[in-house]
């Protein structure tokens, strides 16, 4: 299943859910490649060294390889730096894509030609939100471009959660009320393993080690949940097939 991590507002996770998600569903033994759609290549500095990411500049009109994330097993797909259509990033991703069990499109703050490619080219959509106004807010303009495009919404998680913070009290709730159907009740809190792993190239997973940790239990819980819900849809799709056949 290709899965578009999506917010048109910029700060709120995204990179950081696709990681997480990706590495909670790697350790299930599940294949996984992370796709870089961001511009700025977040995704591949949070895992990679820079001399990574000068070598990927340098090679920018060419066709990107996977790369592997050797200590998850992940593959990593930098598109950041490749410029082509919506349609060719689209049918390049599908194509890759049947190498794996979950790809996870980790897309840009907006609804640019990137995140329009990865729309198309996906199966269902995770939206990450903050618990405040202008991320919330943004969120149903996005939800009506996936309902244009026939794509379903398969969880709005809610993100780098402070319940010292009113607003996020206010918010946490509005989120589950306003998107009954979507919201997976696992928020994740705000913690400082995210900035620290990345600083060290590594996921939080790797960089905390054994210790709890809410927010890396949030995300394997998330990671659970899509989990359950691919093998719900695939389920269901060969038993249609098989109907059809009969």
């Amino acid at each position: 299943m290709i899965i578009a991590v999506m917010n048109n507002k910029g700060g709120v996770g995204k990179t950081t859910t696709t990681v997480h998600v990706g590495y909670a569903l790697a350790q299930q033994g599940k294949r996984v490649l992370c796709v870089d759609m961001d511009a700025q290549a977040n995704l591949v500095m949070h895992l990679f060294n820079l001399n990574i990411l000068h070598n990927l500049e340098a090679v920018a009109e060419m066709q990107p390889e996977i790369l592997l994330h050797e200590t998850s097993g992940m593959g990593i797909l930098p598109l950041s730096f490749w410029s082509v259509s919506a349609e060719h990033y689209s049918s390049f991703i599908q194509k890759v894509a049947e190498n794996y069990d979950t790809v996870l499109i980790d897309c840009p703050p907006s609804l640019d030609v990137r995140s329009l490619a990865a729309l198309d080219a996906c199966d269902g959509v995770i939206i990450p939100t903050e618990p405040e106004d202008l991320s919330v807010n943004g969120l149903h303009r996005l939800l009506r471009v996936c309902d244009e495009r026939n794509k379903p919404i398969l969880a709005v998680i809610v993100t780098k959660l402070d319940r010292k913070k009113a607003a996020h009290n206010i918010y946490l709730p509005f989120v589950a009320s306003s998107f009954p159907r979507y919201y997976i009740d696992a928020p994740v809190p705000n913690s400082a393993v995210f900035p620290a792993a990345s600083a060290m190239r590594k996921t939080g997973y790797e960089w905390n080690g054994k210790k709890a940790n809410a927010a890396l239990t949030a995300y394997s819980e998330i990671a659970s949940f899509i989990a359950k819900t691919i093998s719900t849809q695939t389920t269901s799709a060969k038993t249609k097939t098989t109907t059809k056949k009969k």
